[in-house]
């Protein structure tokens, strides 16, 4: 995977398959340690397999993670994690970009959120940055009421078309 490739996929409008259709609504039921895992059609190239998972620990980390999916592997694109823990690369080769450099070999876990990116030469999604760094509008998660907003933030990075609702099924620790 590659910057270039990366980017140009979560550039694509993409629908939420179900029972075999492009949705064009979903019900998301948001729940005490969710995970979810969404296939993706993408009108513009059929032959592309999306993936977007959503994925809730016991310890109230959040992760939303979009994949492209080959017949073997997984391959991340991008991720977004709350109240997760990602120590970047310390290596820095020219490829790196500039906004992620003040971040090598640190440990992310002190900041509220991070978003993880494909950066060329490194294993996907081996780089990150807080979120007080990105564009990313949601820059913490107060509590689990934030969900909505967090997840219509990333449906919206990633180009997701279909129209989601959200349903609470969970206590608002």
């Amino acid at each position: 995977m590659n910057v270039e490739l990366a980017d140009y996929l979560i550039g694509l409008d993409k629908y939420i398959v179900q029972n075999g259709d492009r949705a064009s609504t979903f019900l998301i039921v948001i729940e005490d340690n969710m995970d979810i895992l969404l296939k993706l059609s993408v009108p513009d190239n059929p032959e592309q397999n999306l993936l977007i998972e959503i994925w809730e620990s016991k310890k109230k980390s959040l992760k939303i993670s979009l994949h492209h999916q080959d017949e073997s592997t997984k391959s991340g694109l991008l991720r977004l994690d709350f109240n997760g823990r990602h120590r970047n690369p310390v290596e820095i080769m020219d490829t790196v970009p500039e906004k992620f450099k003040p971040f090598a070999g640190q440990y992310l876990d002190d900041y509220a959120g991070h978003m993880h990116y494909v950066v060329d030469d490194y294993k996907p999604l081996a780089w990150a940055i807080p979120l007080e760094s990105d564009d990313f509008p949601v820059k913490k998660m107060n509590d689990r009421g934030d969900y909505t907003n967090i997840l219509k933030a990333f449906f919206k990075k990633i180009n997701l078309k279909t129209i989601i609702n959200y349903n609470f099924q969970m206590s608002m620790l």
